[in-house]
Parts: C-alpha cells; structure tokens; sequence
C-alpha cells in the first residue's frame, strides 16, 4: 500500500519588488530613462517664466526660447521613447521566467498537492495573476519612480521660488497619502478575494465543459446553471466594491488640486500685484503645481494595478514556497528486467484508487 500525504506550507508575504532582483540592471535602465525624461519635463515651466519675464522686460529673445523648449522637447520623446522599449522588454522577461518556474514548480509536485491546491487556482495563477504581475512591471514601477520624483522634483522647484506659497500648497501631499493609504489597506483583501472567486468560476466551468455529456444525461442543467449565476454574481460584487473604494480617491484628488490653485490665485495674486512676485514665477508657479497634482493622480490609477499584482504575486508565491515531494526510493541504479506491480493502492480523501 502506497499513500501520499501533503502538507502546503502556509502562504508566504514577500514584497512584490523581489521579482525585480534577478533584473536589477534592466531596472537601472528603466530609472536612468524615466528620471532623464522627467527632469527635462520639470524644466518647461522655468524655461517659460524666463520667456514671460524677459518679454515684460522688453529683452525677448525668441530663437533662444525656442532653443530651449525644442532641446527639452526631444530630450522627453528620446527618453520617453527608451524608457517604453525597456519597461516592456522587462515585463516580457519576468512573465516568461515567473511562469517557467511555476509551472516547473508544479511539474515536481504530486497529485495529492494538485488537488489540494486545487486545478483552477492553479490554472488562474498562470494566467490572471501573471498577467496582473506584467501589468505592474510594464506601467507600475516606471509609473511609480515617475511620480515620486517628479513630486519631489515640483515640491523642490515650488520652494525655490517662493516657499511662503509654497507651504500650503504642498498640504495636499499628505491629505492625499492618507487617503491612498486607507483605501490600498482595504482593497487589498478585497483583490485577494476576487481572485478566490475567479478560481471558482474556472472550476464551475470547467465542471461543466467535461461534465456535460453526464449533466445532460442526469438533467442537472439548472444545477449548474445555479452554480455558475452564484460565482458570477460573487464576482460582480466584489468588483463593485473595489471600483466603489477607488471612486472615492478621484474626489478627494480633484477637491485638494483645485484648492492649491485657489490658494496661489489667492496668495499668488495678491503678490503679483503688490511687486513681490513676478508674473512669469506666477506662471510658472501655476505650471508646477498642475505637474504636482498629476502623478498624484497617476499614482491613484496605478494603486490599482499596484494592489492587484500584491495579491496575484502572494497567491504564486504560495505555491512556489510549497514543500515539494520528497523522494523516498533507495535504488540508485538502473532497472532491467521485468517490473509487475502488485497489491498497490493508493488513498486519496479516504477514498481507493
């Protein structure tokens, strides 16, 4: 009698950037690429303050402005250009190799681990969830560095120029941090859930697709139909509550960006007119902060990706944390001969096969 028994380790939390260590110098690039194309872009507003005050001072000089928006303007497109080749290139890379080594993972598994795992979960993880992890590869961590620097970048440029005006206006940093942070420590269950339901609905429908000679010959149709509208409305209703979280952070973005620009049409205003302020610092004033409320809001969509890809990268790691099946057998050399096997059962779930 033979019997296998599988204990699973418990899930594993790793921090999602792991996946990024084994290409840590394509990750260089993709950072050199975005931070270049970024300072340029921090650029523009001052090279347009310039303009604006060298023409109210009547020593204009076009060619030299143009000179130096167009020198900007290709130095973004360059790098912009670079930082998209590489950021897929990357994201190609980590889903073959992640996928390759789940499903060699898998491979060395026994039957009794796959069936507690369950097929569906593990079919979702080579899918779905790979796919939420290319996702945060491709557009997550070029978006993430993007807008952390350039709201640095903004926040240092603001305070070059006038640090009175610019104190208030940088309040709706921290406004906006914690709202991200409430809502990101709620859905991330809620992603972890959806994930449960979409194994589900694989199993429902696989259930289906190979049962459906029996299920027609048993008349179970309503059965199965009852099974699949139960995960479908399962899922439609995790859905709605995640899209419902996420629907609170677009408001409070757009409230706190628009009450920095009251404020500096306000305190920035009043200085322009008193002398203490000039028009192109104005101007450019105005610029920074629209580029200051920007990655705010790009960070706000990318939550998402961000959030989803942790769950989707807890549930793969799991499985690639897994005890595998140790090997118990003491023969070492080659068989010949006849082999028989006799009297061998083999005990799953109580059951015989």
């Amino acid at each position: 009698m033979i019997e296998f028994e599988e204990k699973i380790e418990p899930d594993v939390k790793t921090n999602i950037f792991v996946i990024l260590k084994p290409y840590k110098w394509l990750v260089f690039l993709l950072v050199i690429f975005t931070l270049a194309g970024n300072l340029a872009n921090l650029v523009i507003p001052k090279i347009i303050s310039v303009a604006i005050d060298s023409f109210a001072e009547g020593n204009y000089r076009l060619n030299s402005v143009l000179t130096w928006f167009l020198t900007a303007a290709f130095i973004i497109f360059f790098f912009s250009m670079l930082q998209i080749i590489v950021q897929t290139y990357v994201s190609e890379k980590v889903g073959f190799d992640l996928r390759k080594k789940l499903s060699d993972k898998i491979s060395r598994q026994s039957y009794s681990f796959i069936k507690k795992e369950n097929p569906s979960k593990l079919l979702t993880n080579l899918t779905s969830d790979m796919d939420s992890l290319k996702m945060f590869v491709s557009h997550g961590v070029s978006s993430i560095i993007s807008s952390v620097f350039m709201i640095i970048g903004v926040s240092v440029f603001l305070l070059m120029i006038n640090w009175k005006l610019a104190l208030p206006v940088l309040l709706v940093i921290p406004v906006v941090g914690i709202t991200f942070y409430v809502v990101l420590r709620k859905v991330r269950v809620l992603f972890l859930r959806s994930r449960e339901i979409i194994d589900w609905l694989n199993k429902v429908i696989n259930e289906s697709i190979l049962g459906a000679a029996i299920i027609r010959v048993i008349n179970s149709q309503q059965l199965e139909y009852r099974k699949f509208l139960n995960a479908n409305a399962e899922a439609r209703n995790i859905g709605i509550s995640i899209v419902t979280l996420f629907a609170t952070l677009i408001p409070v973005i757009t409230f706190t960006g628009n009450l920095a620009t009251l404020i500096i049409l306000w305190l920035g205003g009043h200085m322009v007119i008193s002398g203490t302020f000039s028009l192109g610092d104005f101007a450019a004033f105005i610029s920074y902060v629209s580029m200051l409320i920007f990655p705010i809001t790009i960070i706000g969509f990318i939550s998402n990706s961000i959030a989803q890809a942790a769950a989707s990268f807890e549930r793969i790691n799991s499985v690639l944390n897994a005890k595998e099946t140790a090997d118990t057998g003491t023969t070492n050399k080659p068989l010949s001969g006849a082999i028989e096997l006799k009297n061998v059962y083999v005990f799953y779930n109580a059951s015989t096969r």
